[in-house]
């Protein structure tokens, strides 16, 4: 996975198409873990809070904080008091989701890392129109706040077309079954 990481030098948004079911999460650690960032923010419509700081365990960066963004009815309480969570109680509530991510980067020192698990998941929710907003609104904040972030999907659960018009959005797109990295060139 260090190979992956070393051909994003310079990417903010990253995303990483990867199954699923029975899909590993090495690559997200690795994205997670390559960055400089200190902060970590998890947005997730699947896991709880421990089960996202539990993936950082035994990595060898110096984390300062770390914050995680739950949707919909995923548990919001961390055991370690100084992990800062939030809830948006309904998976549908895109502005109140884009207003809890604004606000950790707003309020974090850059640089930030930021974990979005999973558009797939999102996108039971909402219709594709919407989310395609949603994503163009915190892409652009991501790029904003000089963060960087990586969106997983399961290209396999939609249709192709949706599949592309998502990735246009993004600097970068990472195949994690293969390692495949393709960027799109920046403009300054």
């Amino acid at each position: 996975m260090t190979a992956i990481t070393a051909e994003l030098d310079g990417v903010a948004t990253v995303l990483l198409k990867e199954s699923s079911i029975g899909g590993g999460r090495e690559a997200c650690t690795a994205l997670l873990t390559d960055a400089t960032a200190p902060s970590v923010l998890f947005v997730t419509y699947t896991r709880g809070p421990d089960d996202c700081v539990e993936q950082l365990e035994g990595i060898d960066a110096e984390i300062r904080e770390i914050g995680v963004v739950t949707v919909g009815d995923v548990g919001t309480a961390a055991d370690r008091e100084d992990i800062v969570t939030e809830n948006v109680s309904s998976a549908g509530d895109l502005t109140g989701l884009g207003i809890e991510i604004g606000q950790f980067l707003s309020e974090w020192n850059p640089p930030v890392t930021v974990c979005f698990d999973s558009l797939t998941a999102m996108l039971q929710y909402v219709d594709f129109e919407t989310a395609y907003e949603f994503l163009h609104t915190v892409t652009g904040q991501i790029h904003a706040a000089d963060a960087r972030a990586h969106f997983h999907i399961d290209p396999g659960a939609h249709d192709e077309q949706h599949v592309a018009a998502i990735t246009a959005l993004f600097d970068a797109t990472v195949t994690a079954d293969t390692g495949e990295v393709r960027t799109r060139d920046i403009i300054e």
